[in-house]
């Protein structure tokens, strides 16, 4: 049986096996943030943990919480609310920066392995 570490290093050298685990790792960070703002922290630190450097593990999490923040305007658009979201002032601002922080900081965990 393979440890974490080895998987993870494994996954971080074979192109496709990142690539399938970061999609994985959206899929289900939207899943849990659909009903706790956590998933946007959760989301974040898996999808950076497959990647191969830090830095790139920062970009894919706050790619992921650029992600959240599309998939949450389209939902309110399909739901036609999305004029009178708009319209909230500090609520828009709110709900942008809360998907971005916490996605970063949840793909700092990145730095500890």
């Amino acid at each position: 049986m393979k440890s974490i570490g080895t998987w993870l290093d494994e996954t971080r050298g074979d192109g496709r096996r990142r690539r399938l685990s970061t999609v994985g790792g959206v899929v289900v960070g939207l899943a849990f943030a659909w009903v706790h703002w956590v998933g946007f922290v959760l989301g974040g630190a898996i999808v950076s943990l497959v990647q191969p450097s830090i830095r790139r593990g920062l970009l894919v999490g706050l790619g992921f919480g650029l992600v959240s923040v599309v998939a949450f305007v389209l939902w309110l658009g399909m739901a036609g609310i999305l004029d009178t979201y708009l319209e909230m002032g500090q609520v828009v601002a709110v709900s942008v920066v809360i998907p971005l922080g916490a996605a970063l900081f949840g793909s700092l965990v990145r730095g500890l392995r």
